[in-house]
């Protein structure tokens, strides 16, 4: 009996010119990204070139963006591992109609392109605007710590990045002195002449370096008593000691990458990286995303309220968005007392909605501090915390066993009589029921004009303990940290493979634009 079998055979001639519109499903992603690249304003792509004619012939950037967006969707960033899936993966072929740029020219495209990828991010929420999936009722601000493309291996002192410059430049003058003998040799190019070779990185790290500051304590007090000799009065906050870890520490900076910065991570330690910030819906997409390599995600806030509603006005949001939630790391009395028409909720640090202020184990170690049992630097170690955070943590805990004026009026009267010298700062200490470096913070703020820390304290725990906004707040886990744990967990963005501040933003936006193209590619589904 015969068997009906379909030929396989695979020298068969095409009878007609292959059409790529028939090697995907209709719904496939690949349809969806090429739709939405069709709509976006593609025009500073296009202005890069000539408009003459001239020169050799390029890869469409209409094209060759929806190659990126669609490695960015399925997690491809390497450009040698996209150029080997437009050969191997459909979808790929589909996509950059069945042509293969190679892995060069994908990398220079990202590169040239970089501030206009960034702005892809703003096209792409305007999408969502338009679809109708954008809520702001809610707001939830976080940031994770992602590791940059360089090695913490890397990272040298101002000392020894002019010994690396001084070595590199003797081992030049060796090599040409070997291939050139008397000669001048004016037409060699190396790598000094190279702005992205190694002796730039080195030269950028020292800048870093610069930026940062003095660090040492001789240092560090010649600039103290300069701000206070230009101010007329003395600086604000604890002098620095010598005996201090931080001055004992010099500062270092990457040759691989002068804007990362060494951040502790949760659960991974110390990482070589950048600490990079989310705004997200109650139905995370993401509003908006920057990068920084500051490590304190409170000083953070404030840039990143003010990049949602500048992100939001641009992508044509025009409604008042309702609360603005965050966690106790992005605690402060100016953070709290932000300038903006939304309702901001912080987490109070060292304290949560219905929880304790201290833990058992951090009151133990705090009480043997009070009584003399451990000095601050055995207490930070024993908690893992850094020395001002420990003072912190040391100045509340001292102020909960006190009795602790918490009348806003009374602890106004008393911060009047000290600004007039009817009392010295040790009276006020004891009357406020506070440490002498609590007031003096105190009677700063109180000159300026800022808030009172404890009332700000007070009306920010009146709000958390509300019902309606304490169920509002418990919405900031299902907001935000989901968007980081599909980013990092699912589609495995835990590393940069870009270098500088301005490149890992770029990226940063990309890989949360693409984020927000797969909410919006869902929704298509399902609506």
């Amino acid at each position: 009996m015969a068997i009906n079998v379909r030929s396989a055979d695979r020298n068969q001639i095409w009878l007609m010119p292959p059409s790529v519109t028939d090697w995907l499903p209709e719904g496939h992603l690949a349809w969806f990204v090429l739709d939405v690249v069709k709509e976006l304003d593609l025009s500073e792509f296009y202005s890069a070139f000539r408009i003459d004619g001239r020169g050799g012939a390029i890869y469409d950037p209409q094209m060759m963006l929806a190659v990126l967006l669609y490695g960015y969707c399925t997690g491809e960033r390497s450009s040698r591992r996209i150029e080997r899936r437009l050969v191997e993966d459909v979808a790929y072929r589909v996509v950059a109609a069945n042509q293969s740029p190679d892995h060069a020219t994908l990398a220079r495209f990202r590169h040239r392109h970089e501030q206009a990828i960034a702005q892809l991010f703003t096209q792409v929420l305007h999408l969502c605007v338009e679809a109708g999936v954008l809520d702001t009722a809610l707001i939830a601000i976080d940031g994770t710590k992602m590791e940059a493309d360089a090695s913490y291996l890397a990272n040298r002192t101002e000392k020894q990045l002019a010994e690396e410059i001084l070595k590199e430049a003797e081992e030049m003058d060796r090599a040409e002195d070997e291939r050139f003998g008397d000669r001048r040799g004016d037409e060699l190019e190396g790598g000094w002449s190279n702005p992205s070779g190694r002796r730039e990185r080195i030269r950028e790290a020292l800048r870093q370096l610069e930026a940062q500051g003095p660090r040492d304590y001789e240092s560090k007090m010649a600039d103290r008593a300069r701000k206070e000799a230009e101010l007329g009065h003395k600086v604000p906050g604890k002098a620095p000691r010598p005996t201090s870890k931080r001055s004992k520490t010099p500062a270092v900076a990457n040759t691989t990458d002068p804007d990362s910065r060494v951040m502790k991570s949760k659960g991974h330690g110390l990482v070589q990286g950048y600490n990079v910030q989310a705004a997200a819906t109650a139905e995370q997409i993401v509003v908006a995303a920057e990068v920084t390599n500051r490590p304190a995600d409170a000083e953070n806030f404030v840039p990143m309220v003010g990049a949602v509603e500048e992100t939001l006005r641009q992508a044509g949001h025009n409604e008042l968005l309702g609360a603005i939630v965050a966690d106790a790391g992005y605690w402060s009395n100016e953070n709290a007392n932000v300038t903006t028409n939304a309702e901001v909720l912080i987490a109070v640090r060292g304290d949560s909605p219905g929880g304790h202020r201290h833990s058992e184990k951090r009151q133990q170690v705090l009480e043997k501090v009070r009584k003399g049992e451990l000095t601050r630097q055995e207490a930070a170690t024993a908690l893992d915390v850094s020395y001002p955070w420990l003072a912190q943590l040391l100045t509340d805990y001292v102020e909960d066993a006190t009795s602790v004026v918490t009348d806003p009026k009374q602890r106004r009267e008393i911060l009047e009589r000290l600004d007039r010298g009817q009392l010295t700062g040790r009276a006020a200490a004891r009357e406020l029921g506070v440490s002498q470096q609590h007031v003096r913070h105190l009677l700063h703020g109180f000159r300026n004009g800022i808030p009172d820390p404890e009332l700000t304290r007070q009306q920010m725990q009146e709000k958390l303990g509300d019902p309606p906004k304490q169920a509002l707040f418990r919405k900031r886990k299902t907001s935000i940290e989901p968007v980081f744990g599909n980013l990092k967990g699912n589609r495995g963005y835990r590393r940069f493979v870009r270098r500088g501040l301005p490149a890992v933003n770029s990226e940063w936006r990309l890989i949360c634009a693409t984020h927000n193209l797969l909410k919006l590619w869902r929704y298509s589904l399902t609506g």
